[in-house]
């Protein structure tokens, strides 16, 4: 019952995402709402419409960490923890992006993972305990989950600037997503302050699991950050850098690789 509860909850945010999308394209469409929000506009509205909906999802994602299987121990109470962290920067987020297009690139990565959430398979350890007090248990855990809420805002920023890349100048998607600068500038940022979380989860895991597949495949996808990084903050005679945001794609790849097989669930031996 309380699996059937978990993907009922899940499903239940599905459709609320799909409720925010329509209105949100029902309002552009209607001229009510810009696609780029101006300045004055975000400072004097500092709550609107769609932070009443992103209030109740984010309501409903908290429910769902709640259940059995949001048990932070295993891979789904995990990437609940994810969901909230994007959920709460998508809530905020408008106030620094000032492009609905990119939130909206946050909100369908959102609907993937929760996808995954209800698709893979429920792996509970029969004593799947967390130990708060536990240094290299917080240090692994809490490092894993923020690095993976910001690479994931570095893949909506990647993905926004591919989609302008690949786009004609006269496309109606051009000048919908922000200038290909900007999009690595802000990805740059996030992948900057990633590299110090994902150097603390992979310390953790490391002490935790010692050499194993968990926390290799955890520093291969913190090596592809840190090597985009470094190539973004060369000089090149077009101001952007194609190589740095494949180097960030993988690094999401590997971490949902991670994610989607089971190893990150935690066991009775951490105690």
């Amino acid at each position: 019952m309380a699996i059937s509860m978990h993907r009922i909850l899940s499903l239940l945010i599905l459709s609320m995402f799909f409720v925010e999308e329509l209105f949100h394209r029902r309002l552009g469409k209607t001229g009510r709402l810009s696609s780029t929000p101006k300045n004055y506009y975000v400072l004097k509205n500092t709550f609107d419409r769609f932070d009443l909906i992103r209030l109740l999802e984010l309501l409903f994602l908290g429910l769902l960490f709640s259940t059995s299987e949001g048990n932070p121990a295993t891979g789904h109470g995990q990437l609940g923890m994810v969901l909230i962290g994007l959920q709460i920067s998508r809530l905020f987020g408008r106030r620094v992006l000032s492009r609905w297009s990119v939130l909206g690139i946050l909100q369908l990565l959102e609907a993937v993972l929760l996808i995954t959430v209800i698709l893979i398979p429920v792996n509970i350890p029969a004593e799947g305990h967390l130990y708060p007090f536990s240094p290299k248990l917080l240090l692994g855990l809490l490092g894993g989950v923020l690095y993976g809420v910001f690479i994931t805002i570095v893949t909506a920023f990647s993905i926004s600037y591919w989609i302008r890349h690949f786009t004609k100048e006269h496309g109606k998607l051009y000048h919908t997503f922000p200038p290909l600068v900007e999009s690595e500038s802000w990805a740059l940022k996030f992948s900057t302050i990633s590299l110090y979380l994902g150097t603390a989860g992979a310390t953790g895991l490391f002490f935790i699991k010692g050499l194993a597949v968990l926390p290799a495949v955890f520093s291969a996808s913190l090596i592809c950050q840190l090597a985009g990084v470094l190539v973004c903050k060369k000089e090149t005679y077009n101001g952007h850098h194609p190589v740095a945001h494949i180097l960030w794609m993988l690094s999401v790849l590997l971490l949902s690789f991670i994610a989607v097989s089971g190893i990150t669930t935690f066991g009775s031996t951490l105690s």
